[in-house]
Protein backbone atom coordinates (compact mmCIF):
# COMPACT_ATOMS: atom_id res chain seq x y z
CA UNK A 1 0.00 0.00 0.00
CA UNK A 2 1.45 3.80 -0.85
CA UNK A 3 0.22 6.02 1.42
CA UNK A 4 0.27 9.42 1.60
CA UNK A 5 -0.29 12.16 3.49
CA UNK A 6 0.00 16.28 4.06
CA UNK A 7 -0.57 18.81 6.83
CA UNK A 8 -3.26 21.43 5.64
CA UNK A 9 -3.77 24.77 6.96
CA UNK A 10 -6.84 24.48 8.63
CA UNK A 11 -7.80 28.93 7.87
CA UNK A 12 -7.77 27.87 4.27
CA UNK A 13 -10.97 25.59 4.80
CA UNK A 14 -12.70 28.25 7.12
CA UNK A 15 -13.57 28.13 10.89
CA UNK A 16 -15.88 25.04 10.57
CA UNK A 17 -13.02 23.00 10.05
CA UNK A 18 -11.15 24.31 13.04
CA UNK A 19 -14.27 23.47 15.19
CA UNK A 20 -14.41 20.05 13.77
CA UNK A 21 -10.69 20.13 14.49
CA UNK A 22 -11.49 20.26 17.87
CA UNK A 23 -14.10 17.23 18.02
CA UNK A 24 -12.35 14.87 16.17
CA UNK A 25 -8.82 15.02 18.22
CA UNK A 26 -9.80 17.25 21.39
CA UNK A 27 -6.24 18.87 20.77
CA UNK A 28 -4.98 22.10 19.28
CA UNK A 29 -2.53 21.63 16.44
CA UNK A 30 -1.90 24.98 15.70
CA UNK A 31 -4.42 25.06 12.71
CA UNK A 32 -2.74 21.94 11.51
CA UNK A 33 -5.18 19.16 10.37
CA UNK A 34 -3.08 15.91 9.40
CA UNK A 35 -4.60 14.14 6.18
CA UNK A 36 -4.35 10.83 4.43
CA UNK A 37 -4.48 9.42 0.86
CA UNK A 38 -5.96 5.74 1.35
CA UNK A 39 -5.68 3.84 -1.76
CA UNK A 40 -5.29 -0.05 -2.29
CA UNK A 41 -3.65 0.26 -5.69
CA UNK A 42 -1.29 3.19 -5.13
CA UNK A 43 -2.99 5.22 -7.68
CA UNK A 44 -6.46 5.91 -7.16
CA UNK A 45 -8.69 6.72 -3.54
CA UNK A 46 -9.49 9.42 -2.12
CA UNK A 47 -8.21 11.65 0.67
CA UNK A 48 -9.74 11.50 4.33
CA UNK A 49 -9.08 13.30 7.17
CA UNK A 50 -6.76 11.78 10.29
CA UNK A 51 -9.82 11.79 12.90
CA UNK A 52 -12.36 10.46 10.88
CA UNK A 53 -10.28 7.80 9.56
CA UNK A 54 -8.98 6.75 12.93
CA UNK A 55 -12.88 6.85 13.45
CA UNK A 56 -13.30 4.61 11.27
CA UNK A 57 -10.76 2.11 11.77
CA UNK A 58 -11.82 2.40 15.42
CA UNK A 59 -14.93 1.11 15.15
CA UNK A 60 -14.92 -1.38 11.75
CA UNK A 61 -12.00 -3.21 13.62
CA UNK A 62 -14.81 -3.50 16.36
CA UNK A 63 -17.22 -4.49 13.82
CA UNK A 64 -15.12 -7.67 12.45
CA UNK A 65 -16.86 -10.97 12.59
CA UNK A 66 -15.64 -12.99 15.62
CA UNK A 67 -14.36 -16.39 14.11
CA UNK A 68 -15.71 -19.24 15.22
CA UNK A 69 -14.57 -23.32 15.28
CA UNK A 70 -16.62 -23.70 11.99
CA UNK A 71 -13.78 -21.00 10.50
CA UNK A 72 -10.58 -22.26 9.15
CA UNK A 73 -6.98 -21.18 10.51
CA UNK A 74 -6.33 -18.92 8.00
CA UNK A 75 -9.67 -16.78 9.01
CA UNK A 76 -8.58 -16.85 12.41
CA UNK A 77 -5.24 -15.32 11.27
CA UNK A 78 -6.24 -12.56 8.87
CA UNK A 79 -9.22 -11.48 11.52
CA UNK A 80 -6.71 -11.09 14.13
CA UNK A 81 -3.87 -9.42 12.01
CA UNK A 82 -6.44 -7.15 10.60
CA UNK A 83 -8.09 -5.88 14.04
CA UNK A 84 -4.54 -5.89 15.39
CA UNK A 85 -3.30 -3.41 12.72
CA UNK A 86 -6.31 -0.87 12.84
CA UNK A 87 -6.65 -0.82 16.41
CA UNK A 88 -2.89 0.42 16.24
CA UNK A 89 -3.65 2.75 13.21
CA UNK A 90 -6.91 4.08 15.08
CA UNK A 91 -5.27 4.71 18.42
CA UNK A 92 -4.91 8.60 17.40
CA UNK A 93 -0.87 8.55 17.15
CA UNK A 94 -0.53 8.71 13.27
CA UNK A 95 -0.89 12.27 12.30
CA UNK A 96 -0.46 13.20 8.81
CA UNK A 97 0.11 9.17 7.76
CA UNK A 98 -2.71 6.87 9.52
CA UNK A 99 -2.24 3.36 7.83
CA UNK A 100 -5.92 2.13 6.66
CA UNK A 101 -3.93 -1.31 5.79
CA UNK A 102 -6.43 -2.03 3.38
CA UNK A 103 -4.68 -3.09 0.14
CA UNK A 104 -2.95 -5.97 2.47
CA UNK A 105 -6.12 -6.61 4.50
CA UNK A 106 -8.25 -7.85 1.57
CA UNK A 107 -5.34 -9.19 -0.01
CA UNK A 108 -6.74 -12.73 0.09
CA UNK A 109 -10.13 -14.13 -0.45
CA UNK A 110 -10.69 -14.48 3.44
CA UNK A 111 -9.64 -11.26 3.69
CA UNK A 112 -11.87 -9.39 1.72
CA UNK A 113 -14.69 -11.42 3.46
CA UNK A 114 -13.93 -10.42 6.77
CA UNK A 115 -13.38 -6.64 5.37
CA UNK A 116 -17.12 -6.87 3.18
CA UNK A 117 -18.53 -8.46 6.91
CA UNK A 118 -17.71 -5.38 9.18
CA UNK A 119 -18.13 -2.91 6.64
CA UNK A 120 -21.66 -4.54 6.50
CA UNK A 121 -22.52 -4.34 10.19
CA UNK A 122 -20.95 -1.12 10.96
CA UNK A 123 -22.81 0.48 8.16
CA UNK A 124 -25.78 -1.35 8.93
CA UNK A 125 -25.40 -0.37 13.16
CA UNK A 126 -24.87 2.98 11.69
CA UNK A 127 -28.33 2.96 9.70
CA UNK A 128 -29.87 2.23 13.20
CA UNK A 129 -27.71 4.75 14.91
CA UNK A 130 -29.44 8.17 15.92
CA UNK A 131 -28.49 11.20 14.03
CA UNK A 132 -25.50 11.44 16.26
CA UNK A 133 -22.66 9.52 17.99
CA UNK A 134 -22.55 10.89 21.62
CA UNK A 135 -19.48 12.26 22.36
CA UNK A 136 -19.53 10.32 26.03
CA UNK A 137 -19.73 7.22 24.03
CA UNK A 138 -17.01 7.87 21.41
CA UNK A 139 -14.57 9.01 24.33
CA UNK A 140 -15.08 5.27 25.54
CA UNK A 141 -13.14 4.21 22.58
CA UNK A 142 -9.27 4.79 23.57
CA UNK A 143 -8.39 6.76 20.94
CA UNK A 144 -6.16 9.83 22.17
CA UNK A 145 -7.66 13.06 22.97
CA UNK A 146 -10.80 13.94 23.98
CA UNK A 147 -14.28 14.66 21.78
CA UNK A 148 -15.94 17.37 22.62
CA UNK A 149 -18.50 17.14 20.57
CA UNK A 150 -21.42 14.48 18.87
CA UNK A 151 -20.34 13.19 15.49
CA UNK A 152 -22.82 12.86 12.66
CA UNK A 153 -23.47 8.86 12.16
CA UNK A 154 -24.18 9.84 8.41
CA UNK A 155 -20.65 11.06 8.20
CA UNK A 156 -19.35 7.50 8.57
CA UNK A 157 -22.17 6.29 6.07
CA UNK A 158 -20.36 8.39 3.65
CA UNK A 159 -17.04 6.53 4.76
CA UNK A 160 -18.21 3.34 4.32
CA UNK A 161 -19.91 3.63 0.78
CA UNK A 162 -16.06 5.41 0.27
CA UNK A 163 -14.55 2.26 1.25
CA UNK A 164 -16.70 0.20 -0.81
CA UNK A 165 -16.42 1.82 -4.00
CA UNK A 166 -12.41 1.96 -3.49
CA UNK A 167 -12.74 -1.98 -2.80
CA UNK A 168 -15.12 -2.60 -5.93
CA UNK A 169 -12.72 -0.40 -7.91
CA UNK A 170 -15.08 2.48 -8.73
CA UNK A 171 -12.76 5.26 -7.63
CA UNK A 172 -11.29 7.29 -10.19
CA UNK A 173 -9.60 10.16 -8.15
CA UNK A 174 -5.83 10.28 -7.61
CA UNK A 175 -3.39 12.60 -5.33
CA UNK A 176 -3.74 14.99 -7.08
CA UNK A 177 -7.86 15.45 -6.20
CA UNK A 178 -9.13 16.74 -3.07
CA UNK A 179 -12.37 17.21 -4.33
CA UNK A 180 -14.14 14.20 -2.68
CA UNK A 181 -12.59 13.86 1.61
CA UNK A 182 -15.16 10.84 2.54
CA UNK A 183 -16.40 12.21 6.30
CA UNK A 184 -15.60 15.65 5.61
CA UNK A 185 -19.32 17.09 5.95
Amino acid sequence: MRLKSSMKLECAFGGEQLSDLDAVHGKCYLFYMGTSFVTIDGEHGFWMRDGILELWLRLLALHLPEPNTYNSEEVHRVTREIRDRWLLASKGVFSGCVPDYLKEAISTPDGKTVVDAAIGSLRSALERQEATISKNVLNLLAIEGVWRQDFEARRLIEVADAFVELMEGKVADTVQSTDRMPGCR
